[in-house]
């Protein structure tokens, strides 16, 4: 861990400004042209209509989440300086159960994040943003009011200050939060049937899961497991049946598989 203290501690603020800038536009071009290749590839499994040509405003939240999420990262660096951030160097197994101990608490705290969001207040306020683009595409993971990025960058950051952990879990994490957010913003279902009716899949959510939030904003509030809306009944009920047929849509375009119903409620109605 030495080499590695003594290399971030040479680091002026400005070179780590554009270093964290540089990574994150590259996460941003990643995220479009692999999932501009996802959607190609697995158009036939469309979970939800296509969507528009992206919007001046959808580009403008686009660029201020890569940025402030630059910033969340400037802002890690800075706590890591200070003391307040501990990490190490371990790899190996306790660096992966590090990495799913980490993985399955961002879920929960997201998961409670996320059902505060949809409270009416806060939803008018701050999340509705997300929402006014209700068929996802491969950019749409980055298209946040700039509270709600802020909100989620504060929130690992304050989990990373109370828990010491390996570079390795940090850095996994980065990769699982960025798969887990491009593949429920596809609106394709890129796992076939067979793959989709694995027992896994019934608890780590597939991006029919998230896909179904964006039709109905009720339900499907989880980003990483589909386990705590289970929980608290915020699971859509045609999930199991949409995740487990052939083909996870209906015609036009529904998240619910055939014969299977859900009542749609208002975003933010305080289900």
């Amino acid at each position: 861990m030495d080499w590695l203290s003594e290399w971030g501690a040479r680091r002026s603020v400005a070179e780590v400004a554009a270093g964290a800038l540089a990574v994150n536009v590259g996460l941003f071009l990643v995220s479009v042209l692999v999932g501009g290749w996802l959607v190609r590839r697995f158009g036939q499994r469309r979970v939800t209509p296509p969507p528009g040509p992206v919007s001046p405003l959808e580009r403008v939240l686009m660029a201020t989440a890569v940025v402030l999420n630059a910033g969340v990262g400037v802002a890690g660096w800075l706590l890591w300086r200070a003391g307040w951030i501990r990490l190490s160097t371990d790899s190996g197994p306790w660096a992966l159960a590090e990495l799913l101990l980490l993985t399955l608490l961002m879920d929960a705290l997201m998961y409670g994040g996320h059902w505060l969001a949809h409270r009416r207040r806060l939803y008018r306020l701050v999340h509705e943003t997300h929402h006014r683009f209700p068929e996802p595409g491969p950019a749409t993971l980055f298209v946040l009011h700039p509270l709600e990025a802020l909100g989620f960058g504060g929130t690992w950051l304050a989990v990373l200050c109370l828990w010491g952990m390996s570079v390795t879990a940090v850095g996994g994490y980065v990769v699982v939060n960025l798969v887990f957010g491009l593949l429920g913003h596809l609106g394709v279902e890129p796992f076939p049937a067979r793959v989709r009716r694995w027992r896994l899949f019934r608890w780590v959510a597939l991006p029919t899961f998230h896909a179904g939030h964006h039709a109905d904003p009720g339900v499907n509030l989880g980003f990483y497991t589909t386990a705590w809306d289970r929980l608290f009944g915020t699971v859509d009920p045609g999930y199991d049946a949409a995740r487990t047929a052939d083909q996870p849509t209906r015609s036009e375009g529904s998240v619910l598989a055939p014969q299977s119903t859900t009542a749609t409620r208002s975003p933010g109605s305080g289900r």
